[in-house]
Order: C-alpha cells, then sequence, then structure tokens
C-alpha cells in the first residue's frame, strides 16, 4: 500500500470540537518521493452529494532536495479540531504524494515516469 494509515487507526473517526487528532501517515513508493501533502476541507453537515475540495493545507513537504533521495517517508503531526465547530460537521482529510522523474539520468535505478497515489479519511465531529 503506498500509503498507510497509522493515527487514526480508521477512515472515519469521531470526535468532539477541540479535540486533538495524532496523525501517522508513512509513504512508500518504488521511486524517490518529490513531494507529500495533505489537504483538508471542512462541512458544517454531512450532505449527502456534498463535494470536497480540500481547500486547506495541513502540510506540504518538499522531499527532492534531500541527498540521498527517498522512497520511504513518515509524516507526524497533532491536527486540533476547531472548538467553532458545530456537531455533525465533517472534516475530510487527502493526503498524496509524487515521486519520479520524467526524465532519465545515467546511474537512475528506478524507472523513467511520476507515479503519484492519494489516500482519504475524515473526522466526524460529534
Amino acid at each position: 500500500e503506498p500509503i498507510s494509515l497509522v493515527q487514526p487507526d480508521s477512515a472515519i473517526v469521531r470526535r468532539f470540537a477541540g479535540d486533538s487528532l495524532p496523525v501517522e501517515i508513512k509513504f512508500t513508493t518504488d521511486r524517490p518521493l518529490n513531494y507529500i501533502q495533505g489537504l483538508y476541507d471542512v462541512a458544517f453537515t454531512d450532505t449527502a452529494g456534498y463535494t470536497a475540495t480540500y481547500p486547506d493545507t495541513l502540510f506540504f513537504v518538499p522531499l527532492d532536495t534531500l541527498n540521498p533521495r527517498q522512497n520511504l517517508y513518515t509524516y507526524s503531526t497533532l491536527y486540533r479540531i476547531p472548538d467553532t465547530l458545530p456537531s455533525y460537521s465533517v472534516v475530510r482529510f487527502k493526503v498524496s504524494f509524487e515521486a519520479g522523474k520524467n526524465t532519465f539520468t545515467t546511474g537512475q535505478n528506478y524507472p523513467q515516469g511520476k507515479v503519484s497515489a492519494y489516500k482519504e479519511f475524515r473526522v466526524d465531529v460529534r
């Protein structure tokens, strides 16, 4: 699995407004990571047909400047659920990465081309 959600331990968790949510995500791919990012979207009600746009950034970590480049990375943070959110709000998260490059250079030990993946999880506010 290219993106593993360690914490929270489920794709859907319930928390109260003002609670802290530990987040730990493991990224694994066969090419060096260029970046990882986490976005989120707050919906004040869980309306059927709601489409998340993920306008806010939880994290963005460029990894293409590391030497040597890495294909494994673990990101940890603590997200505090805003205490102003009413009950039945939903905070949706989308974490993703991009890895690889479109050109091939001498000594490159991985295939040419970029790959990406994403995973979504959410917090239902009680």
